[in-house]
């Protein structure tokens, strides 16, 4: 904790100095477990405001259906499983909507995707339920998981969301 105090310091500095401009970025390239056509990047970038603007784009999806996407706990991508379960830093143990209030849900709850007639989805939201800088509630080095079937936002302990397609672990961006 000793070291996170300056760095929380340097951080709440810079982001001071940088006015609207990303603080820090992150980037999960994202790539399907079994289905290889399955890939893309999403883009999670850190503002002043301490918001995070979370953005991409998937492709090779089945088309024309909507699917769950979800930061898990870990970032290993090696099987569907490895990734564990929902990033949950406020140790809520409850699923829900990303639009519910902070700290009652899952982090990692993100709003569902849907894919096209090509098979592409986009991601692009904002959030303040988790950070990309250095703390308890950074996404960084965990992972963005795209599930089979949509979430219900209601369904414990993940939405009913279905399988786990795809992975991508989420690193810093230079």
């Amino acid at each position: 904790m000793k070291r996170m105090i300056p760095l929380l310091v340097g951080v709440l500095f810079f982001v001071g100095a940088t006015g609207d401009k990303p603080i820090l970025k992150a980037k999960a390239s994202v790539s399907g477990f079994k289905d290889k056509n399955i890939k893309g990047e999403v883009f999670f970038h850190q503002y002043p405001d301490m918001s995070v603007h979370v953005f991409g784009k998937i492709t090779g999806l089945p088309k024309n259906r909507t699917f769950a996407i979800h930061v898990h706990q870990f970032g290993d991508c090696s099987s569907p499983t490895a990734s564990g379960g929902h990033f949950d830093p406020y140790r809520t143990g409850k699923h829900s909507h990303p639009s519910d209030p902070i700290g009652t849900h899952h982090s990692g709850d993100m709003p569902n995707i849907k894919s096209n007639d090509k098979g592409e989805a986009t991601v692009d939201f904002r959030t303040k339920a988790f950070t990309v800088i250095p703390s308890p509630y950074s996404v960084l080095g965990r992972a963005v998981i795209i599930h089979s079937g949509p979430d219900d936002y209601k369904s414990q302990p993940a939405g009913n969301a279905g399988s786990r397609i795809a992975c991508g672990v989420i690193g810093v961006v230079k």
